[in-house]
């Protein structure tokens, strides 16, 4: 009855190790992210090529 304490030890993680087990659970993947299609519209207002811009004129800059 009397067991030395690392062979009490083995007994007990031995014991343990199926409840630790079952806890583990399975990593979840991360949602896929969807592609954001934009329009032709939308690239030229991103890349700002449809902005107005300001020209030399006699009195100064002008729209």
């Amino acid at each position: 009855m009397n067991t030395s304490l690392q062979d009490q030890l083995k007994q007990w993680k031995k014991d343990h190790m199926e409840v630790k087990e079952q806890r583990k659970q399975p990593k979840k993947k991360p949602p896929a992210k969807k592609q954001e299609k934009l329009s032709d519209r939308d690239l030229a207002f991103l890349m700002r090529s449809n902005m107005k811009t300001l020209h030399r004129g006699r009195g100064g800059a002008l729209k």
